[in-house]
């Protein structure tokens, strides 16, 4: 009886071992390479421009270990995450900020060069141009 029982334990971590290494592969082979997301974020990545009670301020939008970045040169950069089911949308979230929402909007030629950014806990709500 021992036997039978040892024998079911070590085929069960086998199969759990098994079960492990393909969950860790699938996430691996789900996650985009840098190149892949510059490519698909090409749009919208690089510097706008913030007007903001007569000071401007720069965001820089960018790619990174496999995550897309926002930046505004304070030392805390923020990983974007998307917003289900809309186009260049995401939020970011910022240990003393707060979460802010960013939408990248197309300009009258169809181009992507305004950004929206929300804060509603700071009451911001501000558009920048994307630095040619």
């Amino acid at each position: 009886m021992k036997t039978h029982l040892k024998k079911h334990i070590f085929r069960m971590s086998v199969f759990s071992v098994a079960v492990l290494f393909l969950a860790f592969s699938v996430s691996l082979a789900q996650e985009k390479s840098d190149e892949d997301l510059k490519k698909e974020f090409a749009q919208i990545l690089g510097e706008y421009a913030f007007d903001m009670e007569g000071q401007t301020f720069t965001l820089n939008f960018y790619v990174e270990g496999g995550e897309l970045w926002a930046d505004s040169g304070d030392g805390r950069p923020a990983t974007m995450k998307p917003i289900e089911d809309e186009v260049f949308a995401f939020t970011a979230e910022d240990p003393v900020s707060g979460l802010f929402e960013i939408k990248f909007l197309k300009d009258d030629q169809g181009n992507y060069t305004v950004c929206r950014v929300i804060n509603r806990d700071m009451g911001i709500e501000t558009k920048g141009i994307k630095k040619k």
